[in-house]
């Protein structure tokens, strides 16, 4: 099996959500990460390491013109840092590409049954904590 395979269905996906959505991959996983941790307010650093970023790279992301329209920034009332959360433009624009997400994951499992389509997604997932592990060693 050619695991660069796996490169070229990202690299269709990016350009799927971005055809349907208008929104580049870093827009992507902050939209997606509000939105499955019910749009809580969080300060920038927090948010940072979640999504596995640096501080300034997530600073740039969200100084990106349409990034600051899907955003709320605020000043933290307990110290200096900055709280970000996902606007009403913003959770709009997140249910529009979960429905796209569906669509496209839809597409892809077109030849599986729901279970099959279950189980690969699992195997899968394996297949990415691995892929984590394997930078751990390097």
């Amino acid at each position: 099996m050619d695991v660069l395979f796996f490169s070229t269905i990202a690299d269709r996906v990016k350009k799927e959500i971005n055809h349907k959505c208008g929104l580049n991959i870093s827009q992507t996983r902050i939209l997606l990460f509000f939105d499955e941790n019910e749009n809580q307010a969080l300060a920038m650093g927090k948010l940072a390491e979640a999504l596995n970023i640096s501080l300034s790279t997530l600073s740039r992301q969200l100084q990106q013109k349409k990034t600051k329209s899907f955003i709320n920034i605020a000043r933290s009332e307990k110290d200096s840092s900055k709280i970000v959360n996902l606007s009403e433009a913003g959770a709009a624009k997140a249910r529009e590409l979960k429905k796209t997400l569906t669509k496209i994951e839809n597409l892809l499992f077109i030849y599986f049954d729901r279970d099959a389509a279950n189980f690969f997604i699992k195997q899968l997932s394996r297949v990415a904590d691995t892929s984590v592990s394997l930078e751990k060693m390097e």
